[in-house]
């Protein structure tokens, strides 16, 4: 599976001077690039157009392109009719900022949106900003334990604010954790009490199967939002799924070409085309198409065995880091309920040192820092934090170190990981005495990486350009 996907045999020099093929653990960020996908969108450019016209055969083909991808990523994730696609920004923000804008308009009764404590700040951030009043749902419960979304204690929100909740902004799974949430449950409840569901799938949308249309009405989706950075397709855009007859309630995110039926010099009006009336301006047509193809992919091999593997690699990551002594993993709550983002720290090494050793001995890629979920990693690291004796130290360990995987992950490495931080506990003094401190930030004593000598940009244009084989002919 890792010869589909770019990057997967990347060597670098590393700080001892061997050779070593990078092992990427850092999907939950963004994911290696599927070379189908790509292959497929250099073929596509061939012909490539803009949309919006009819007259040319090439812009013929880009609307049709659009309309085929559309329509992919609608059949993959169980959408019906009711559903359009909207394509915004390059990731899960700005579908969601557009939905707390719009929604905003909606139902001025209800004046109040639940979030979660484990929520990215995209999909947090958004919702305070658009709305008057922000409830969160707890994930620790009053002795500090991990317990995370649990039904009742939404179901206990609902009822207690008597439908003055306007909607349910909720992860499909944790960027930090992995846990996954009871989104079905959730929107049955949501429903139920005459609110709406947003799903933050960035997480999940490349991973496990979603089907927003459910055979029980109540239990259906209302928005999902993903990343096409996140799903395999760097330079895509990000995709909302949501219902029609919402989406026309809402007025229109942006103003500009394509979004309206006709203008004049004192009036405009919006065109009745809901595709349309989403999208000002060009389309990302390329990379629509470019999503698209991972997403035909992702189904030839079928969502469920994907989802099946990665769960058992998950379990297989998480056994694995348990056994090493010193190392903790947050709300590590027994259950198979998790996708394979898992953050952890080695005691007594801050986060930022231990990826630093990680890449710089190991050619291991994972992220350190607190993944734009700044409320949820305190919650996680406070009883820790306390524990320190230095202040001046507490700031090194505000973080966490987080590995994830994807469809090219292997058992293989993921045992690199554990075998890597085993050999960083026996050798602790020697690998963090080679690193110093300057500020709020560890370097390299003496490794220090020309990144020219990897990818240079003019050096790549002048190699691939051609340049001074080019004459400008009337």
């Amino acid at each position: 599976m890792k010869d589909f996907f770019y990057g997967t045999n990347f060597k670098f020099t590393n700080a001892n001077g061997e050779s070593v093929t990078r092992v990427y653990l850092d999907s939950a960020a963004s994911t290696l690039a599927l070379k189908p996908a790509q292959a497929a969108v250099n073929e596509f450019l061939k012909y490539y157009s803009n949309t919006h016209s009819t007259v040319h055969l090439s812009a013929q083909i880009s609307t049709e392109i659009v309309s085929w991808s559309s329509n992919v990523l609608k059949s993959f994730f169980g959408c019906n009719e009711d559903y359009s696609v909207v394509y915004l920004g390059g990731g899960a923000t700005s579908p969601i900022n557009r939905l707390a804008r719009g929604l905003a308009s909606l139902d001025m009764e209800k004046q109040k949106v639940l979030i979660s404590m484990m929520e990215h700040h995209s999909n947090d951030l958004p919702h305070r900003v658009n709305s008057k009043e922000v409830l969160t749902i707890p994930v620790f419960d009053k002795t500090g334990e991990f317990v995370g979304v649990e039904i009742d204690t939404v179901r206990e929100i609902f009822e207690k604010n008597n439908g003055q909740i306007k909607y349910v902004a909720i992860t499909a799974a944790s960027n930090v954790s992995g846990h996954l949430n009871e989104i079905y449950d959730i929107a049955e409840i949501a429903h139920e009490h005459g609110a709406y569901i947003i799903v933050d799938g960035a997480q999940v949308a490349a991973h496990m199967p979603i089907v927003m249309s459910q055979v029980n009405p109540k239990r259906s989706i209302d928005f999902f939002v993903f990343s096409g950075h996140k799903a395999y397709a760097p330079g895509s855009p990000g995709v909302l799924l949501g219902r029609n007859d919402l989406l026309r309630r809402m007025k229109p995110e942006f103003y500009g070409g394509g979004m309206v039926s006709t203008v004049s010099k004192s009036d405009y009006i919006v065109s009745e085309d809901d595709f349309d009336k989403e999208h000002a301006g060009t389309l990302n047509i390329s990379g629509i198409f470019k999503l698209a193809n991972v997403f035909k992919f992702l189904d030839k091999i079928g969502i469920n065995n994907i989802y099946e593997k990665e769960i058992y690699l998950t379990n297989y990551m998480i056994k694995s880091l348990r056994s090493i002594p010193g190392v903790n993993i947050y709300a590590d709550k027994d259950t198979s309920m998790r996708i394979s983002a898992i953050s952890f720290n080695l005691k007594n090494v801050p986060h930022q040192l231990l990826s630093l050793i990680l890449n710089d001995y190991f050619g291991i890629a994972v992220r350190n820092e607190c993944f734009c979920a700044h409320p949820y990693v305190r919650e996680c690291l406070l009883d820790e934090l306390w524990e320190i004796d230095n202040e001046d130290e507490v700031e090194l360990y505000q973080g966490m170190v987080r590995a994830s995987l994807g469809l090219y992950s292997t058992i293989e490495d993921i045992d690199a990981l554990c075998e890597a931080i085993r050999e960083i506990i026996d050798n602790r003094v020697y690998f963090t005495g080679k690193y110093k401190l300057m500020g709020s930030s560890f370097k390299h004593l003496n490794y220090d990486v020309e990144l020219k000598n990897y990818f240079d940009p003019d050096a790549v244009f002048e190699k691939l350009s051609c340049i001074r084989e080019v004459s400008i002919d009337a």
